[in-house]
């Protein structure tokens, strides 16, 4: 099952189960903002690589979208948060 994390500090969602979640981005409109999941990848001070998930935006001209980041644990559980975006 997936939850949104309402005080998220590393995710905007969680599973209760621990199942790994799958994520996809989408803008309501492509003509203003191309949206795609990327990851990037460090080192932390302790020396251990670690791998952030995040949202790449590309803005492409003036206006306001709606981007859906969904999350999907692969067994049924899927949720979904949304949010706007301006580009000036």
């Amino acid at each position: 099952m997936v939850g949104i994390d309402q005080k998220p500090e590393q995710s905007w969602f969680i599973d209760d189960d621990g199942d790994s979640l799958t994520y996809t981005v989408t803008s309501s409109k492509s003509d203003v903002v191309d949206v795609m999941i990327g990851h990037e990848s460090y080192t932390d001070i302790f020396g251990q690589l670690l791998t952030d998930t995040r949202i790449l935006v590309t803005a492409k001209t003036v206006g306001t979208s709606v981007i859906t980041l969904t999350a999907d644990d692969g067994k049924g559980g899927i949720k979904s948060v949304t949010f706007d975006i301006e580009v000036i």
